[in-house]
């Protein structure tokens, strides 16, 4: 699986960061089912970009995997909103019908397209430099 050195260095630096995403998430005092699915969305993301680094398939994509790593929070995000909407010893039990302009899709969207579109964005000015002599 680990046929050169590197490889092994970016799983140790993959896990570490799997590892501050969960202290992270419970530092901002969320419950521990949205640090754990946090987490498990950080972990999934990690492996399935660390299969296709690899395999040297993420040079056009890498991009794209920013914004996932940000949809990664949207949990804390819902959670967020219904903590600020309910009282926290109701928040397990409460609907809510109203939520806050931060819990729509569209705002979650936006929040991810941003990596994405910072990342191609510095991909074009990277193509855009002329080649040194």
């Amino acid at each position: 699986m680990f046929q050169r050195p590197e490889e092994l260095i970016m799983a140790i630096l993959a896990l570490l960061w799997v590892v501050l995403t969960y202290f992270l998430a419970a530092y901002f005092a969320a419950p521990t089912q949205t640090v754990l699915l946090i987490t498990v969305l950080t972990l999934i993301w990690v492996v399935a970009f660390f299969v296709l680094w690899q395999r040297n398939k993420t040079n056009l994509i890498w991009p794209l995997f920013l914004g996932l790593l940000v949809a990664c929070w949207w949990p804390f995000i819902d959670w967020l909103a219904i903590h600020s909407v309910v009282a926290p010893e109701a928040a397990g039990e409460a609907i809510v019908v109203n939520k806050p302009w931060y819990d729509s899709w569209t705002f979650k969207g936006i929040l991810s397209a941003i990596p994405t579109a910072l990342g191609y964005l510095f991909k074009w000015k990277q193509h855009k430099k002329p080649l040194p002599v």
